[in-house]
């Protein structure tokens, strides 16, 4: 039934860790400040993309000059992921693969394609290939590189094109539940994944229907049973 998954980046495959400090709970003024947040540098991606040659119309002489900034500190191509280009201890340090994300890719990919739709600058490239993970991949969409932006519906559909799909055969997961949501409006079936607890009073009302799983092994009877 489902020939594709396609799968959100950060808190979903890989994380930033902070050294010595633990895991916590998040509360839920900490997820509206994630979330608005994160909008926020989707926004700042998506325009980046506009202006770098994606699908764009007119690009504002300030989306241009914003680009511009972005290429010349180096937030846009991962300067700052030189120091971990020469030393994997530094990369292992500050990035970290799920334990989950290798051993569901190689199941996967055994039996589907599997792709990226990802709010993100265009160094995450750099960064699945220095933590292994780029060769899984069929298809990758990041939202700097073609000015669109989770949840906007045409990313979502511009995936699909890569990979000359249908969006009843595809599976999303993300660990934004808005996300997941736009997934499911184009006809994708979404999974919100939830890898820290969540109390169903906490969850806003809206995505109270969205299917929940807490681990990404969990994909796996989806696919091979399919």
């Amino acid at each position: 039934m489902y020939q594709a998954v396609f799968f959100d980046v950060f808190n979903t495959l890989v994380n930033l860790h902070w050294p010595g400090r633990p895991e916590t709970r998040r509360l839920p003024l900490q997820r509206v400040v994630e979330h608005r947040l994160s909008h926020l540098d989707a926004s700042w991606q998506a325009a980046y993309g506009r202006a770098r040659g994606g699908p764009s119309g007119q690009v504002s002489l300030f989306t241009k000059l914003f680009a511009a900034a972005a290429d010349h500190t180096g937030v846009a191509k991962g300067s700052l992921l030189a120091p971990m280009r020469r030393n994997e201890t530094t990369l292992r340090h500050w990035l970290n693969v799920y334990e989950d994300t290798v051993t569901t890719l190689q199941t996967l990919s055994e039996s589907c394609k599997l792709g990226i739709i990802s709010n993100a600058w265009p160094y995450v490239e750099s960064m699945l290939r220095l933590l292994g993970l780029w060769d899984c991949f069929e298809s990758v969409t990041i939202s700097a590189q073609v000015g669109l932006s989770k949840p906007n519906p045409a990313i979502y559909q511009l995936a699909l094109r890569t990979l000359h799909i249908g969006a009843e055969q595809a599976l999303f997961v993300d660990d934004m539940p808005q996300n997941v949501v736009a997934a499911e409006r184009v006809g994708i079936k979404g999974l919100w994944l939830l890898r820290s607890p969540v109390s169903p009073d906490d969850i806003p009302a809206p995505y109270r229907h969205l299917t929940q799983i807490y681990t990404l092994h969990q994909l796996i009877p989806l696919i091979k049973g399919a």
